[in-house]
């Protein structure tokens, strides 16, 4: 595999919110870390919003939803919640896998579930978010969302923390990493 080198910045600063929000979820056992692609684009939108709904609405006990930027660019909680994760879901908005690749770059042995989202909701999504109605961006995450708390098992009330049994489902772990395009 080729690779790019990437220099970032080191900055000292650290966002208050985000520290917070890693060290109350924190815990013991480790919540699955839930990230998605950030993406400005349609698809990047729906998996942004899936992530979301899964770690604060339809599983908030047993998952922490990862902010990629802040994990992606220092190590400090963020990092550190993907780092101990016994289990950590990358829900992609396409075939790119931005935040799973993101995240490999600076920990390399990280073996994330690759959910690709365009794949549940079945659509072939334009790039700008102004040519889809904000309610079809909630149905298709809803879709996706649900896609990842059945898939793993979880039911309606999502995982215990610390439950991680079941990775069946459309897109779960593949000798790949991930669902195929």
């Amino acid at each position: 595999m080729d690779y790019e080198t990437v220099m970032i910045g080191k900055i000292t600063e650290k966002c208050p919110a985000c520290e917070e929000y890693a060290e109350k979820n924190s815990t013991t056992p480790p919540k699955i870390a839930v990230m998605a692609c950030e993406g400005a684009c349609a698809r990047g939108e729906v998996a942004r919003r899936a992530a979301n709904m899964v770690a604060h609405r339809l599983a908030p006990d047993g998952t922490v939803r990862i902010c990629l930027g802040g994990a992606f660019t220092k190590d400090t909680g963020q990092r550190n919640l993907v780092r101990r994760a016994e289990k950590v879901i990358a829900i992609e908005g396409c075939f790119i896998n931005c935040s799973s690749r993101m995240m490999t770059g600076v920990l390399p042995d990280l073996k994330p579930v690759i959910i690709r989202a365009y794949l549940v909701y079945n659509l072939d999504l334009p790039f700008g978010i102004d040519e889809v109605p904000d309610e079809m961006f909630s149905v298709y995450a809803h879709q996706v969302a649900t896609h990842v708390v059945a898939g793993f098992g979880w039911g309606d009330g999502g995982p215990a923390a610390g439950d991680t049994a079941g990775t069946k489902g459309g897109c779960g772990p593949a000798p790949s990493g991930g669902c195929g395009e």
